[in-house]
């Protein structure tokens, strides 16, 4: 006859498979955990220079000097001036997609230009050029855009009543830097609507306003786009006009019109914030990501700086 096993030796063999069993999961799902938290440090480093190089990117054709920070209750200061802490980051945009097709050059002669009738010599204006290049970007033609002078912004400087340089959150309507046209004739040239105390030599054109801010530091719900909103997603506002005593949709603490679009830069921000060193702004944001299993965040930061 044929001995079988024991009742005892059977559950000591039941035993031993299921610690068996048990170390292989525990080490299986340390495994996992290793690989998804790789993966996920991996998305965040990729995502976020995507977020540093757009928001770059934009800030590059901005208004020198015009970059603040803003706290979103009508508190802001020059990013060069910081002296509090501020959550939200505005600057006045270039038309540079209009330049960069030939639409204006940018310069003045300034001895064919004439005060009296508040014409700018430029005698390269193309409206045509320019008309399409507004209404492919914003989709409204020509009434929004503005001049501004270079003057002193070139080497960096700041203007002393910087809070009326370019109406920024005022109800007023100030805006002493930022010159309203009248008209772009059909010689090339601009006619102001007012007269500067100055004119320089070198001009830009602006079309917009541009800021970027976490869900966690404005009112995004008054834009009426998205139907959740996270604290931690990360927002560009745009199409707005402070010399038009406008403010972007999700101001909370605006004095002026809501206006403009928005767009989601990221959906995992947790901190956002910019300030200058040695004269150079920069800008970083810090992004996590939870990992299913894992009582830990990924998290990652990236700083880069704006010339």
């Amino acid at each position: 006859m044929k001995r079988g096993f024991t009742l005892l030796e059977m559950i000591v063999t039941i035993v031993i498979l299921g610690i068996l069993s048990a170390g292989t999961f525990v080490s299986l799902q340390h495994l996992y955990l290793r690989s998804a938290k790789s993966k996920a440090l991996s998305d965040l480093s990729v995502e976020s220079q995507v977020i540093v190089d757009q928001i770059s990117a934009l800030m590059y054709d901005r208004v020198p000097s015009s970059v603040i920070g803003y706290n979103g209750t009508n508190n802001f200061e020059s990013i060069y001036a910081l002296n509090n802490s501020f959550t939200i980051l505005e600057w006045i945009g270039i038309a540079s997609e209009a330049h960069k097709i030939g639409a204006y050059s940018g310069f003045v002669d300034m001895n064919a230009s004439d005060g009296a009738t508040l014409r700018l010599s430029t005698f390269d204006i193309n409206q045509t050029k320019l008309t399409n290049s507004m209404t492919s970007k914003f989709a409204h033609p020509l009434g929004g855009l503005a001049l501004v002078f270079s003057g002193a912004f070139d080497d960096g400087s700041i203007y002393d009543d910087f809070n009326t340089s370019f109406g920024w959150h005022r109800n007023d309507n100030v805006h002493d830097q930022i010159w309203h046209i009248q008209a772009f004739n059909d010689d090339g040239n601009i006619t102001l609507l007012n007269k500067p105390d100055e004119i320089y030599e070198k001009y830009y054109l602006v079309d917009s306003a541009y800021a970027v801010a976490r869900g966690a530091d404005v009112n995004v719900s008054a834009c009426n786009v998205f139907e959740t909103i996270s604290d931690d997603t990360l927002f560009l506002f745009y199409d707005y006009r402070p010399w038009e005593g406008e403010t972007f949709c999700g101001d909370r603490g605006a004095n002026g019109i809501h206006t403009g679009g928005t767009t989601i830069l990221s959906k995992n921000v947790s901190g956002f914030g910019a300030g200058v060193i040695n004269g150079t702004i920069y800008f970083n944001l810090t992004m996590n990501k939870q990992i299913r299993g894992s009582d830990n965040n990924v998290t990652i930061s990236k700083q880069k700086a704006v010339y």
